[in-house]
């Protein structure tokens, strides 16, 4: 059915510190294998991935496999939604949270089977002023360790680079003024943080907002209330846990809608990028927004 088909596959080559250059030969040969004739498009920087998944659409593609991290998953997602087309999601990143959503670890043959079977599932997504994103929207102390992260340059990945940051930052950091606004409830007051999850994860599996799932139409919100320095440390073992709920500064809801309004204005991160800067948030779920690779046959890959 699917012999010599023209396949799009978005590579960032960058992704993982180089994973993405290494994985992609392994992935072309699976793809190959299935009898799909693999059409490489390379990323050249932030912002590449989305153009190149604008003209795979444009040339009449049905599915698009994208090979690197959360922040390449993003940039495709945010094109490929509500158009039918189909995102193959293959990790090689430093952090690869959506993909493990979707129960997706590194396992190239299975991915090409499951496209030659046609396995398909619908996922929602989140949506702040009109931008998509897959996994987890902050704001607060969580979108500055994320810039930290996204800027440093030091042989850390994932959670260890994570938890670096936050030691760097938590004595830098000052919360802002913040009115949040959810289905049900608000809050009003000095802002540590506030993480709106479509996904339980973030930072290469830290479950911030672990009841949440990218196909039942929710998001999830952790709202956690200003606290001290140690305080902030003892908590980090809970929330690699996921068991920081039971700390009195932690608040959860289940809600379609976040409104985060601050007058100095602040940034949120998803995906490990920025996606606004402003004194006005609107996060929704986008639900089933996106078509995705169904489930993966065979043994999980490491």
């Amino acid at each position: 059915m699917s012999q010599g088909r023209e396949i799009s596959v978005i590579v960032n080559p960058e992704s993982g510190r180089g994973r993405g250059r290494e994985r992609s030969r392994e992935l072309l040969a699976a793809l190959t294998a299935e009898g799909f004739a693999p059409s490489p498009r390379w990323t050249e920087g932030r912002g590449s991935a989305r153009e190149l998944s604008r003209q795979a659409l444009a040339q009449g593609a049905r599915e698009v496999v994208a090979l690197g991290g959360d922040g390449t998953m993003q940039e495709v997602a945010g094109v490929l939604a509500a158009s039918g087309c189909l995102l193959a999601p293959a990790p090689a990143g430093r952090c690869n949270d959506f993909c493990r959503s979707l129960g997706w670890r590194w396992q190239p043959a299975a991915l090409a089977r499951a496209l030659k079977a046609g396995l398909a599932r619908a996922v929602d997504l989140g949506l702040v002023n009109g931008k998509y994103y897959c996994t987890i929207g902050a704001v607060g102390f969580d979108a500055a360790v994320t810039r930290y992260v996204d800027r440093m340059r030091l042989p850390l990945t994932g959670t260890p680079a994570y938890l670096y940051a936050v030691l760097r930052m938590l004595g830098l950091y000052q919360p802002p003024q913040a009115r949040v606004l959810w289905d049900g409830g608000e809050y009003e007051g000095p802002l540590f943080l506030a993480a709106v999850g479509n996904t339980a994860t973030y930072g290469n599996g830290m479950p911030i907002v672990p009841m949440a799932r990218p196909d039942d139409g929710w998001l999830d919100l952790c709202l956690i209330r200003p606290a001290g320095f140690w305080r902030v440390v003892s908590l980090l073992p809970t929330m690699l846990k996921g068991s920081h709920g039971k700390a009195r500064e932690v608040s959860f809801a289940r809600t379609r809608r976040v409104e985060i309004q601050a007058p100095g204005g602040v940034e949120m991160w998803a995906d490990g990028e920025p996606l606004v800067h402003t004194a006005s948030l609107v996060i929704e779920a986008a639900p089933a927004a996106l078509r995705v690779l169904g489930p993966p046959a065979g043994p999980p890959g490491p």
